[in-house]
């Protein structure tokens, strides 16, 4: 395996770390404005993070590497309203599917095999998070700040499994 793809994983793991990070501040900010549903949604997204982090750490040490945690960036934590923060994760997410393509494209350049299969679970994944996302700010849109609607959301989304 390549140490250019070696280190993209890397770089993803870490940068899934981040994903996790960038969810906890929008989870408080959900908490804050007494919005606990979306506060509980976010927090699953938080661990879903932690856990493709630990899921490439695994892969990584599984084929020798030893995996480098860098320091995480300060989150956004400013946000207008839901909407905002739903459009803020959609962004996010873009940006994830955007760096595990180029994994997978330098896999597949590079015939590697063992990424390629592994990275597949991640592209699907990503299809799943998208849309997760672009229905929530869909939702809201829709919704338009009409707290009625909010609440039977936030109700909803406090169902998560």
């Amino acid at each position: 395996m390549s140490e250019k793809l070696l280190d993209m994983l890397n770089e993803q793991m870490n940068f899934e770390l981040q994903s996790a990070y960038e969810y906890k501040a929008m989870q408080i900010f959900a908490y804050d404005i007494e919005f606990d549903g979306f506060a509980y949604w976010f927090g699953k997204q938080v661990k879903e993070e932690l856990e493709h982090a630990l899921k490439i750490e695994g892969f990584l040490l599984e084929v020798g590497y030893k995996p480098l945690y860098k320091a995480l960036e300060q989150p956004e934590n400013k946000f207008e309203d839901l909407l905002d923060v739903a459009k803020v994760a959609l962004d996010h997410e873009k940006e994830v599917t955007r760096r595990i393509h180029e994994i997978a494209k330098a896999a597949r350049e590079e015939g590697d095999e063992r990424v390629i299969s592994f990275i597949k679970w991640f592209v699907d994944e990503q299809v799943e998070e998208e849309d997760n996302f672009g229905k929530l700010v869909t939702r809201l849109e829709r919704i338009n700040g009409n707290y009625g609607g909010l609440y039977i959301l936030d109700g909803q989304l406090a169902k998560r499994g």
